[in-house]
């Protein structure tokens, strides 16, 4: 090696290479605020002695002898390159300096919680005013109910795969180096997280129309075929183009994505991709998109060409790209895990974990974090009996990389123990389950005293342990202050933004009220859940399709409590309320909605009944007939017991308004559809009893004494005190009771 390093130095005149190690530039509030120099950091060149960043501004500089050049790592305590491919990597030697940039990972988590922050308010803000603005047209009759009704679901299904891009698009703004970027980059992407889309868009075009761009780009290219004797000025000039047209189309995909035009947006990526299809990046974004999208079959073909342009990188330089080929494996087979594509993605974790692990032989240091990230991410996706050791192997090579500072808490490290933590609570391993989730509490805790980028991570893990403490029944009141640690959290996230944060804030209320129920506190349990129903309220209101299924489930289950402890009142209104929100979801999705019209219906009628609201109630249970008699005739296994159900509240109903006639008539129907219905029988026997017709009555009575004893004299009962029972009929009733007894 040292003869090698000689003849180099003999072979060329050196030159030197310039470079910075610093801070990324950031954006605050429509202001570039440059990063700073890192003093201390360390650039290893390859087949050099490592060079120390000793200027306040982190400059540096080394000498070069040939064209090309390896940037092995980059290193500075507590910090990571905000860009992971920059090192190992082969640079070009250029007159102009080199950008190395590193942030702490507390800082990255921070920056990235606030864009998401931004970009979900902007989102959120368009999804309302298009809502609006179908609303319209439907009000107007300029749309019929059908195409409403497929353009408010069109709007809510591209709602749940934009929160993925977000977080996405989040990252991006975390990790750009606002330093680098020019002007004219710096104003479209603060209008773009400001939220001022129409100026953002109106900026891209003032360049002119993209189309026209790309014509003139390859009109450029022909010329460039032409002339040869000026090819390679032409083509920097072409590249130049063409990277400066394929930023304003991913500034006009992220303008869109923003904007809730899920087509305009996917045209400009796809425009970005087709600009240059040999390059990985534009062809694994457009890809990313259309699988977030859930059009598989299209986001296979960007990501198979982003993998074999890798692919092939590698097989030509492999020292230089098999690093890139193994992040690109990674972060494919998280995309395909994140849509249920879990045997490719598997396998695309194995191959990238087979290179990662090969690299980190020689370069430990830069590459055993990724071996244990790609381990996590097996493991979170493969089934128990082999999750848990690739959570070990992680763990493991984590916690070792720590050994040297035992005093450093990790993310990385609290994450595993609390995915070890849920992966040994489903196997009911609770001792074990408790020590992880702790282990992950306390490390959540020393990191917040930094940053607050954790805390719902570390709101969750509380939520998680206070849930393993109330299944197993132990440690009940430490759960409790376990969930008002997570709640305190949740509404201080809430404060900064409640778009994101309430729905985490309405579980873990529900989650307290349970708990509150399940160890007698019902005030405590009533408040906590009436105050996570108002959420939802608010939630549904704003985004129905996401959160009015979940309101309108959560009311009834209110409403069913407040019907145990006897307050129909309250009771009646929440069931009325539940009942609006199903048929308002019964009125885009029939199939799925209508039973459940049908079971508030029948609630309804009964707290009616309680209440002797006999008109009301009556008008309950037929609303509630037809819909069963409906459903029966389109699904009858499924539907039909539902149905003879209805018929026997109905000949209830009847005996407590007296008309014991059309009762007998209601019990005589249900179990002619049903006869397994055996409550409806105590109903025709009352009935025919108090009509006078004593002897099919008490044959009733006689055949089903023992199965229906309890259901009888309650019966009997409820009759007595409502006044029900004729006063001819009391002697049969007296004998019939010493019948059953």
């Amino acid at each position: 090696m040292l003869s090698l390093c000689a003849l180099f130095a003999l072979g060329a005149a050196a030159q030197t290479q310039a470079g910075y190690v610093k801070t990324p530039g950031r954006l605050v509030n429509g202001k570039r605020i440059s990063g700073q120099g890192l003093v201390g950091a360390t650039v290893q060149v390859k087949g050099r002695q490592s060079v120390l960043v000793k200027n306040s501004n982190g400059s540096f500089s080394f000498p070069v002898t040939t064209k090309q050049y390896i940037i092995q790592s980059v290193k500075k305590n507590g910090y990571e390159l905000v860009d992971a491919d920059a090192a190992p990597r082969t640079y070009n030697y250029s007159s102009a300096p080199i950008y190395l940039v590193m942030e702490t990972p507390a800082q990255l988590a921070e920056n990235k919680l606030k864009a998401q922050q931004q970009l979900h308010k902007t989102l959120n803000n368009r999804l309302k005013q298009q809502e609006i603005e179908i609303e319209k047209l439907r009000e107007q009759n300029r749309i019929s109910e059908e195409k409403y009704l497929a353009a408010m679901q069109q709007l809510y299904d591209q709602q749940e795969s934009d929160q993925l891009l977000i977080r996405d698009m989040a990252d991006y703004y975390s990790r750009i180096d606002f330093d680098q970027i020019d002007d004219f980059n710096l104003q479209v992407s603060e209008l773009i997280l400001a939220g001022e889309l129409a100026r953002a868009d109106s900026l891209l075009r003032s360049k002119g129309d993209i189309n026209e761009r790309i014509s003139q780009l390859n009109r450029h290219h022909e010329a460039n075929l032409q002339m040869r004797d000026q090819l390679e000025k032409s083509e920097a000039v072409e590249q130049m183009s063409r990277e400066d047209i394929a930023r304003d189309c991913f500034s006009f995909f992220r303008r869109f994505v923003l904007d809730n035009q899920p087509d305009s947006a996917l045209c400009y990526i796809e425009k970005r991709a087709s600009l240059d299809d040999e390059n990985s990046q534009w062809q694994a974004d457009a890809g990313t998109y259309l699988l977030r999208r859930g059009e598989s079959l299209r986001a296979s073909e960007y990501c198979d060409r982003a993998l074999s342009i890798v692919r092939n990188m590698a097989h030509d330089a492999p020292e230089q790209y098999e690093p890139l080929l193994a992040r690109t494996l990674n972060n494919i087979a998280l995309l395909y895990a994140e849509s249920g594509k879990l045997a490719m993605a598997t396998q695309m974790f194995e191959e990238s974990l087979g290179l990662f692990k090969r690299l980190s032989q020689s370069e430990p240091g830069t590459y055993q974090p990724l071996v244990a990230s790609t381990l996590n991410n097996m493991a979170i996706i493969a089934d128990a009996e082999k999750a848990e050791p690739l959570f070990l192997e992680a763990l493991d090579i984590y916690q070792s990389s720590m050994a040297e500072n035992v005093n450093v808490c990790s993310p990385e490290v609290a994450s595993i123990w609390n995915n070890l933590a849920l992966l040994y609570d489903e196997q009911g391993r609770f001792e074990e389950s408790e020590r992880m989730y702790k282990r992950a509490v306390d490390s959540y805790r020393q990191l917040g005293t930094s940053t607050h980028a954790y805390d719902v991570d570390y709101a969750a893990t509380l939520n998680n342990l206070s849930s393993l403490y109330f299944k197993n029944g132990s440690n009940l009141y430490e759960g409790l202050e376990l969930l008002s640690e997570s709640l305190e959290i949740y509404r201080h996230l809430v404060a900064e933004d409640p778009q994101q944060y309430n729905h985490f804030l309405a579980i873990a209320l529900n989650n307290l009220s349970v708990q509150d129920f399940s160890m007698n506190r019902l005030e405590e349990g009533m408040e906590a859940f009436e105050e996570s129903l108002n959420i939802y309220r608010s939630l549904a209101k704003d985004s129905p399709g996401r959160y009015l299924p979940l309101f309108a489930e959560g009311l009834y289950m209110q409403a069913v409590r407040y019907f145990r402890n006897n307050s129909f009142e309250k009771s009646e209104a929440l069931f009325k309320e539940s009942l609006d929100a199903y048929k308002k979801l019964a009125s885009r999705d029939e199939d799925t909605y209508q039973p459940e019209v049908a079971k508030l219906l029948r609630n309804l009628a009964n707290v009616c009944d309680k209440r002797q609201l006999w008109s009301e109630a009556e008008q309950r249970y037929q609303e509630e007939l037809l819909i069963n008699q409906k459903l029966a005739a389109k699904q009858p296994d499924k539907f039909t017991s539902d149905l003879a159900r209805t018929y026997g509240n109905l000949s209830n109903h009847a005996i407590l308004v007296k008309d014991f006639a059309q009762a007998v008539e209601y019990a005589r129907a249900g179990l002619s559809i049903d006869d397994s219905r055996l409550f409806i029988q105590a109903n025709l026997a009352a009935a025919l009893l108090f009509m006078g017709n004593t002897t099919e009555a008490e044959s009733i009575y006689r055949k089903y004494k023992n199965e229906l004893r309890e259901v009888f004299l309650d019966d009997f009962n409820q009759f007595e005190s409502l006044g029900v029972i004729p006063a001819d009929a009391q002697e049969s009733v007296n004998r019939i009771k010493s019948i059953i007894n």
